[in-house]
């Protein structure tokens, strides 16, 4: 999933952990990615990505997520939505993964791979079995666009609806 899917999530999140900055909600689903650029010279190359992406380790640093939200907010239930969000990045990319960036094409606005690719997040490490759902290897880019945009106006409408609720007065 793109950045736009993630956030959505971050925004929508909010009325679940009222107390955690929009940052914080916003930033939790791209942990995984932000472990990816500094493990780059760990995982790189044909192995993948198991050290950020690989599901038990998704689970790993999202138990590790939520251990420091609940104590830098002093709050379990905003440690287990911070933790929930750092997972959800792997559920999105579940989903939509295998996600073909590497041909597409600006000229046109679509994947240009002629066949679909095969599933590339591992479940342990980097021999271990791969699996993704594959939704990006079946709409164009166009349509994938269009749904992240989407996700993201709920996302918002989310946030947005949580904000001005509590900006109420009480009677």
């Amino acid at each position: 999933m793109g950045p736009l899917g993630h956030c959505a999530v971050g925004m929508a999140a909010k009325p679940l952990a009222p107390r955690v900055s929009l940052g914080v909600l916003l930033i939790a689903p791209f942990a995984l990615d932000l472990l990816a650029i500094e493990l780059a010279g760990i995982e790189g190359g044909a192995k993948g990505i198991p050290w950020s992406h690989g599901l038990f380790m998704s689970v790993v640093w999202s138990a590790l997520a939520g251990l420091v939200g609940a104590g830098m907010f002093r709050d379990r239930r905003s440690g287990v939505v911070i933790g929930l969000l750092v997972f959800s990045h792997w559920v999105l990319d579940f989903i939509s993964h295998p996600i073909p960036f590497a041909s597409f094409s600006w000229r046109h606005w679509q994947w240009d791979y002629g066949h679909p690719l095969p599933p590339d997040l591992p479940l342990l490490f980097a021999n271990s079995p791969k699996v993704g759902l594959g939704l990006y290897n079946h709409i164009s880019a166009v349509e994938a666009t269009l749904l992240e945009a989407c996700m993201f106006a709920a996302g918002t409408a989310v946030y947005i609806a949580h904000v001005r609720h509590r900006r109420k007065p009480s009677c």
